[in-house]
Order: structure tokens, then sequence, then C-alpha cells
């Protein structure tokens, strides 16, 4: 249904075919998470190489998933996603810390990070976790940026640092995360040393996913739960007229439309251009007013003859101020 323009033309997907992207593709509709953002995010992390490895740290894969951070996304989603054997194998320690005791069943577990298909689907649980935690956080929806930034960071290290970035955009991100600085210098200092700011990092973070509306596509339908619709949590039409970084009608016209329109001097308000206003108020010409009935040119069919036939009505009997209607000459005329 499209209530207010002719449908676009549909967008075709423009990334290359190959099992890599088709991989990526999967995880995103098996977890709900947007295509468009991970793939973003393997292009950044690992340029699609599933065997892709970090040189300062143990990240590996497609998206360079650390070796705590796996085992955690293993052991915690797992059971669910058909990895329950391996879940079973990983204790977590008091301090947090996740051990397999087998050396053999260890590095197994850590090679899933390089098959795409068990990659991707990780990444996107990693994905609607860091998404509900940075929303609570942050007490809005956040945008696709600020989900790499908890890819990156961790989804409390994301909120930290974008927290710093509106409130000392110059302090040096370094000084919070020192072992990520020191693992990743390019993004924590520029070429000449400088430590950068802490709202610098987060544009640097956010560079690669700038312009996506967010990273969540619509789940798969559970009867278990409501219909929802894709980057929306409310009313079902709720999307139509949102998006996750404007909380307001998309189109001005829209917006004139449903307060009736604002008025000009001497001129209509929109509510008179109909549903389908082509221009804004602004840009149309001023209605005015329809001109007085006196003034109105009479029809040309006023001044035909009637009909030879047709037997002039019989004029009304004029009434005084408080006589009732003389209907009779009308009763007359139907009873003939």
């Amino acid at each position: 249904m499209f209530l207010f323009t002719t449908p676009p033309a549909p967008v075709r997907d423009t990334a290359p075919a190959s099992p890599v992207v088709d991989a990526i593709r999967q995880g995103a509709e098996r977890t709900g998470t947007g295509f468009d953002y991970l793939l973003a995010t393997a292009q950044r992390e690992s340029a699609l190489d599933p065997a892709a490895r970090a040189r300062s740290s143990s990240a590996s894969g497609l998206f360079q998933f650390i070796e705590q951070t796996w085992l955690g996304l293993i052991k915690t989603d797992g059971p669910r996603l058909g990895l329950a054997q391996q879940a079973s194998a990983i204790q977590t320690r008091p301090d947090g810390t996740h051990v397999v005791s087998d050396p053999a069943a260890r590095q197994a577990i850590l090679n899933l990070r390089e098959n795409p298909k068990v990659a991707s689907v990780l990444a996107g649980a990693l994905t609607q976790r860091n998404r509900e935690t940075l929303g609570q956080e942050l007490g809005r929806e956040p945008s696709a940026g600020d989900l790499y930034a908890a890819h990156f960071l961790g989804a409390r290290g994301a909120a930290q640092l974008i927290q710093t970035a509106q409130r000392s955009p110059t302090r040096p991100t370094a000084t919070d995360f020192p072992e990520a600085a020191a693992a990743n210098r390019s993004i924590f200092y520029d070429g000449s040393g400088r430590a950068r700011g802490a709202a610098e990092v987060h544009k640097l973070l956010s560079a690669s996913h700038a312009g996506m509306a967010g990273a969540t596509a619509a789940p798969a339908f559970a009867p278990d739960k409501p219909l929802t619709f894709a980057n929306s949590d409310g009313p079902a039409f709720h999307g139509l007229f949102q998006t996750e970084s404007r909380r307001g009608p998309i189109s001005e016209a829209v917006a004139k439309l449903w307060r009736g329109g604002e008025g000009n001097a001497g001129a209509v308000k929109t509510a008179a251009l109909g549903f389908f206003p082509k221009t804004s108020v602004s840009d149309a010409t001023p209605i005015t007013a329809p001109p007085p009935q006196a003034e109105l040119a009479r029809p040309a069919s006023a001044d035909l003859p009637l009909p030879a036939a047709a037997e002039p009505a019989p004029a009304a009997k004029k009434t005084g101020p408080h006589e009732p209607l003389d209907l009779s000459a009308f009763m007359r005329r139907r009873r003939r």
C-alpha cells in the first residue's frame, strides 16, 4: 500500500554474488539484522576475507572476533543456533572469562570464526544484543555507527565513548581505552602521534556506516510475538512516518496534512489542497474564497425556454411571519 506516492522501482542488491556475501545475507535474515550493516562491518573488519587475522590481537575471521568475545557468544547464543555441543564445552569462570578444558575442542571452536555462515549468524546475534544494551544506556535507538562502535569496543565501551563525546569531545580516548588503543593505534592516534578526542574517534568509527538509517531488519514472524515492521518497535504504521534519526513526519507535506495546514494571509489552509498536495503552502498559488453568489455568471442553460408540455408551477402563497407554509398546490400536482 502506497499512501502518498508512486512506488519506486525495487532496489536491486548491488553486493557481488559470492559464498561469503551469501553467508552474510543468510546470517542477517536469520537474526533479523540489517544485511547492509553486516556487509559493511565485514568489509571494514576483514575486506570479506574469512581467514583474515589481526597482527596485534587475537581477532580472526570475517568480523574479527577476539577469542573471549567469540567464546562468550558461543556459550550464550550457541544452543539456539545449533551449536549446543560447542557451548557445553565452554565454562565461565567467576571473573567472567571463558575457558575450554580440552585444547583440541577449544581450537576447533575458535576456528569457527573463519566459517562465514557461523561468523555471520553470531555477528547478527551480537548486533541485536548490542542494540538492546545501547538503547538502554543512551535512551534512544542506536545508529549504525553506534552499533559498529559497540562491535569494536563492546556495548558498554561504546556507550562510554558516545557519552564522553557529548560531554567532553576533546578528551583523549586512549586514556579510557588503553588496551584497545595499543592494538589499534591508527584509530586512537593520528599520523603525527596526537591522541584523538572522543568525538573524533566516534566519527572515525562511524565513517564506514554513515548514511545507514539503521542496522536492524524486520525479524522473522513468530507466532508468540506481535507482528513488527523494519526499524520499528511501535505501531504497525510507525515506520511510514519515522526513521531512526528523525522522530517526526518524514515529509513536511504530510505534517501539514495532519495539522490541517498553516494559513497565510488571505489564503486557504493546506487542507483545501486535498489529500495529495503537489506543493507546500509556501510554493502554492494562494487559493482565495469563491466570489459571492450574486457575482457568479448565470449558466447558459438558465435562458433556455421550458418545453411546451411543461406546466409552470403555481406561485407559492405568501405567508405571514407566523403562518404555516401552504403546501396544497404542491400536493395537487403530486395527485395528478
